[in-house]
């Protein structure tokens, strides 16, 4: 009678303790890339789309050969209202392929094009573009890499090499 109910106790008691699932996490870490994803393509609310940068980011344009260590120089080198930049019919700045997430290493791999746009009035794009995102633990972006298929090739020929700058 003892082992029943000590049986009965002890039942409910492992079937009452509830865990937050992995896909809590998965979500939070999705929907907040849903979000700079969002606030990239209108390219309308500069704010916001600094808030989702760590004040401590590093950015690295491999092509460009260009590197940023502050949200202050991310700041500076995306620039968006210096108004240089007009995406051409009524498209978003960019569109995703494809998405690659990781929650152990709160990483995200973008995949897509640069839609076609003015630059300073020459026309450029469409560019491909592959961007690598690392996430701190508070959900910021600490480290962004962008591999850009900038053309025409005149952009990068007298870029620096990153590979010798770690």
């Amino acid at each position: 009678m003892y082992k029943l109910i000590f049986t009965l106790i002890f039942s409910s008691v492992l079937f009452g303790c509830t865990s937050v699932p992995v896909e809590t996490k998965n979500t939070e870490l999705e929907q907040t890339l849903e979000r700079y994803i969002s606030t990239y393509q209108a390219r309308t609310d500069f704010q916001r789309f600094l808030s989702f940068y760590a004040d401590d980011v590093v950015l690295e344009d491999m092509l460009y050969g260009y590197k940023v260590t502050s949200k202050q120089q991310l700041a500076e080198f995306f620039n968006w209202q210096s108004q240089d930049v007009l995406v051409l019919n009524s498209q978003h700045t960019l569109s995703i392929e494809q998405k690659i997430v990781s929650i152990e290493e709160r990483t995200a791999v973008l995949r897509g094009i640069f839609n076609p746009f003015l630059y300073h009035g020459k026309q450029l794009g469409p560019w491909r573009f592959t961007t690598v995102l690392h996430f701190n633990e508070q959900g910021l972006i600490r480290y962004q890499q962008d591999w850009i298929n900038y053309y025409p090739r005149s952009f990068v020929t007298k870029a620096p090499n990153l590979n010798l700058k770690r």
